[in-house]
């Protein structure tokens, strides 16, 4: 079909599209984006307060104080030797208003803690656990949530975690939990 005809045909189709006809109702039945030829409408064939508002998608509210989300985490690498570790981050569902104090951060696997940390999915308030599912060559898990690229955003989004690393072949994975403060 030669490019005027089409052009022609889509000035009709959002002549159309912009009343409030029953030939509207229709004519979207009948013409869909699979019978318009490729980069034939451009933006001065659209009437831009035809389009509707988006809406924000704004700061995601944060975790309210008390309530409890989870996650998963792993780490691996190849044939790494023992003095290294392991660098991972954990990326909040939901933002915490306060970030977690580092001392609150407990490997439950290597210190064990059930008066805050009592099993996975649950957490005290103001505690981050971390329940290991496998690993093997690594030693006790810690992390930061206040400094480096926590300290630039109010609240906390997330925590950077290290496992220092004791033997070939490392790896650790499991579920974390955080109950926000």
């Amino acid at each position: 079909m030669p490019k005027k005809i089409i052009a022609a045909l889509t000035v009709v189709l959002a002549a159309l599209l912009l009343t409030t006809t029953p030939v509207v109702a229709e004519a979207g039945k009948l013409i869909t984006g699979k019978q318009i030829k490729d980069n034939t409408v451009t933006g001065k064939d659209v009437k831009e307060s035809s389009l509707g508002t988006v809406p924000k998608a704004g700061s995601l509210a944060n975790l309210p104080s008390g309530k409890t989300e989870s996650g998963a985490f792993s780490a691996a690498a190849g044939n790494s030797s023992a003095g290294g570790w392991l660098g991972f981050s954990i990326n909040f569902i939901r933002p915490l208003s306060t970030p977690i104090d580092e001392s609150h951060i407990i490997d439950t696997t290597e210190s064990p803690d059930a008066a805050n940390c009592p099993g996975p999915g649950q957490a005290a308030p103001g505690y981050l656990c971390l329940y290991s599912n496998a690993r093997s060559n690594v030693g006790e898990i810690y992390g930061y949530s206040t400094s480096g690229p926590y300290a630039e955003i109010p609240g906390s989004v997330g925590i950077g975690l290290y496992v220092p690393v004791t033997g070939g072949q490392p790896y650790v994975d499991g579920i974390w939990t955080v109950t926000a403060p």
